[in-house]
């Protein structure tokens, strides 16, 4: 009887299995023309302790697994070589840890040491209580040139006069929503220590501008801004609020495409995050690419560019909770009252229209947000670079605008559907004004004025939904705008005929 043959797919099909078995018992498991990937178990075990002793209930975590101290601060976490760090959810009651001017929470693994690593973590007690608390949240530096160095300054200058004069006797911190900087990651260090210098301990998450490019997948397209600051998601807490920072721009390794999307890994480790979060509390997620848009508010179809794909998960995560998203990248204000629980936040960038001009494309002047946590509540203002906290909208005359040439227009950048823009003739209310999208008549016309002049020619204004109009009934007649905002503050401006 001739012996049959093996079949060539089957042998080595057989043959990559007992590969790979091997390699699993080894510790590493090999892909052809990919390398090695290291599997190997690593035991870290470790205390969290504050003045010699030890800090119960502390999250500690490897990105993946999350585990938390014992009575005495002790923890031990099963993970494997393939983790860069080890790091905690800084609680509620204690400082900030700092490094080089940014928040060292973490701990890189050491490479060379295999099965276990012992890692400590040592917290410093809060001598101010954290359950009042100032947030200050920018999106979108994006600094390209060295020119543009010193307008950031003006920034940081004037978040920390501003953090002086209203905060004194309550803890600051800042959060940056991404696009640190504009593709240029050799400005790290510097803006790093301009933030450090404003006194705030910022926070960080990475943006599309902040990428390595020229990587073959996501995982490494995070690399240099891990090395500067850490892990790319992680939590904390200040008072009764609970923050998660999250990293959902994922570069799909062609060129410098990237779409809005949170990996399972992350997913896997937010749900555990959440896990003790009491329900009703109030948590803040923040990262870089809306979970929400314009688009579908109108019916349209999203641009994955500009929106998370997988935001239904996301949300259905932070349902028991009253949350806030903190989000960037679109270069405009815009808040969406998702749910009765569930609002975003999208921030117009500090840069305004990429350090061409003083306003972002829809209007909004340069700034960033300022939010006040009192217990579990959260209020917040919008703050222009330069201007008093007070300038929260601009009214213009009739003619301003070329849209609608016959009537008042206001732009209330900061405006949810709880705020009430009134207006006012020769001292008699008229009621409220008429919400429009169109486009900012100061914006439009610094732009088509100067646009010759700027470094990136694509910029131009957009219609924005927070534009509001009124036709006055008398010639002549003083005109005055009032906004009123969620919060019951009121803003007013005179304008002229």
């Amino acid at each position: 009887m001739k012996q049959q043959a093996s079949h060539p797919s089957t042998a080595s099909g057989q043959s990559f299995l007992l590969s790979v078995i091997l390699a699993l018992q080894l510790g590493f498991i090999v892909f052809p023309s990919l390398g090695q990937v290291n599997l190997q178990n690593i035991y870290f075990q470790g205390k969290v302790s504050c003045e010699g002793k030890g800090v119960a209930d502390v999250r500690v975590t490897d990105g993946i697994n999350i585990t938390y101290t014992d009575a005495k601060g002790n923890y031990s976490l099963r993970s494997n070589a393939t983790v860069e760090f080890v790091y905690i959810s800084v609680p509620s009651g204690y400082k900030i840890p700092l490094k080089d001017g940014i928040p060292y929470f973490y701990t890189a693994v050491n490479e060379k040491i295999r099965e276990k690593q012992k890692i400590d973590f040592t917290l410093e007690k809060n001598e101010m209580d954290d359950h009042r608390h100032a947030m200050f949240v920018w999106a979108d530096p994006q600094v390209y040139y060295e020119e543009e160095m010193p307008l950031l300054q003006k920034t940081a200058t004037d978040a920390r006069e501003l953090a002086g004069e209203l905060f004194p006797d309550i803890p600051s911190y800042g959060m940056v929503c991404g696009d640190i900087v504009g593709d240029h990651p050799e400005f790290y260090g510097r803006i790093r220590k301009m933030l450090a210098e404003t006194g705030i301990p910022f926070f960080y998450t990475a943006g599309n501008h902040d990428m390595t490019l020229d990587v073959r997948s996501n995982d490494h397209s995070k690399a240099t801004y891990r090395e500067t600051f850490g892990p790319d998601y992680y939590s904390f807490d200040r008072g009764k609020i609970h923050y998660v920072v999250l990293s959902d721009v994922f570069y799909v390794g062609r060129s410098y495409f990237y779409i809005g999307y949170l990996p399972e890994q992350q997913l896997n480790w937010l749900q555990q995050d959440l896990s003790t979060v009491k329900p009703g509390s109030t948590v803040v997620v923040m990262l870089h690419i809306p979970t929400w848009s314009l688009d579908v508010q109108e019916g349209k179809t999203e641009n994955m560019l500009h929106v998370l794909q997988n935001r239904r998960h996301l949300h259905e995560m932070l349902q028991p909770f009253q949350a806030h998203i903190f989000s960037g990248h679109m270069h405009y204000n815009e808040n969406f009252m998702i749910s009765d629980n569930l609002y975003e936040h999208i921030h117009a960038a500090v840069c305004g229209v990429f350090w061409q001009g003083p306003e972002c494309s829809d209007g909004t002047p340069g700034g960033y947000a300022v939010y006040q946590a009192d217990g579990d509540h959260i209020s917040w203002f919008y703050k222009s670079v330069g201007k008093s906290k007070d300038f929260q909208f601009r009214a213009y005359p009739v003619g301003a605008s070329t849209e609608k040439p016959d009537v008042i227009t206001a732009n209330v950048w900061n405006y949810d559907p709880q705020w009430k823009v009134y207006w006012y003739e020769d001292g008699t209310k008229k009621g409220e004004m008429t919400r429009f999208t169109g486009h900012d008549p100061y914006t439009s016309d610094y732009i088509r004025k100067n646009k010759e002049h700027f470094r990136h020619k694509w910029i131009s204004t957009r219609p924005t939904r927070h534009m509001f109009y009124a036709y006055p009934e008398k010639t002549g007649a003083k005109i005055k705008v009032e906004v009123v905002d969620r919060f019951g503050n009121v803003y007013s401006q005179d304008i002229d005929r």
